[in-house]
């Protein structure tokens, strides 16, 4: 409560102690919720540090309900190492996270960790083949008779590195008729979607 109402200095201490209770009880499940969380009010560094070990922990865990936070420490974890720059750490922990999702018959966020795949792709510059697999979960998503804005804002990214200005404008346009629909983008990604708005070239 108190890192969701803005406190998160004041919510360290609280989350410290759950961390040390979990531990003495040994409830697994509970030590990495509370490493999670202390990764996301963390500073860069000890997040990506915290992460490691809620990540070592899960794997080693004997008990199911610890294991079954792995996808969501990969994804926390990927993201930290992107943050710092290190894609190719990215690039692999993110592949774990897409293994493991799809091993578990997870459909919403196996998509997710597809799209983070080939996010990561592109920071490391390798766009064609993250051109290659947006387009795949572009297609996934028709199917379903769905469309996702992040995938298409991908796939606009990767057209504009290869500079295919006229096809990305097209994909920045369908992108922001789906994200300006989304509260939480708007009010937070607003930069962002003004980008998107302009490469869109929307008036």
């Amino acid at each position: 409560m108190l890192n969701s109402s803005g406190h998160s200095g004041q919510a360290h201490p609280f989350l410290e102690q759950a961390l040390d209770f979990s531990q003495q009880i040994s409830d697994d499940f509970y030590a990495v919720d509370a490493l999670h969380m202390l990764a996301i009010i963390s500073p860069p560094d000890q997040s990506l540090d915290l992460n490691l070990r809620a990540v070592q922990l899960a794997e080693s865990s004997g008990q199911e309900r610890a294991r079954n936070w792995l996808g969501s420490l990969y994804n926390n974890t990927g993201w930290s190492y992107h943050d710092k720059g290190d894609y190719a750490s990215a690039l692999d922990i993110f592949e774990k996270a897409e293994a493991w999702q799809r091993s578990h018959g997870r459909v919403s966020e196996t998509r997710i960790a597809v799209w983070t795949v080939a996010r990561t792709l592109r920071s490391l510059g390798r766009v064609a083949a993250a051109l290659s697999k947006q387009m795949a979960l572009k297609d996934e998503f028709t199917s379903a008779g769905e469309a996702d804005g992040f995938v298409l804002e991908e796939i606009a990214e990767c057209l504009l590195a290869l500079r295919r200005e006229g096809e990305a404008q097209s994909y920045f346009k369908k992108a922001y008729e789906i994200l300006s629909q989304d509260d939480w983008f708007t009010e937070h990604e607003a930069t962002r979607l003004e980008r998107i708005k302009k490469l869109g070239n929307i008036d």
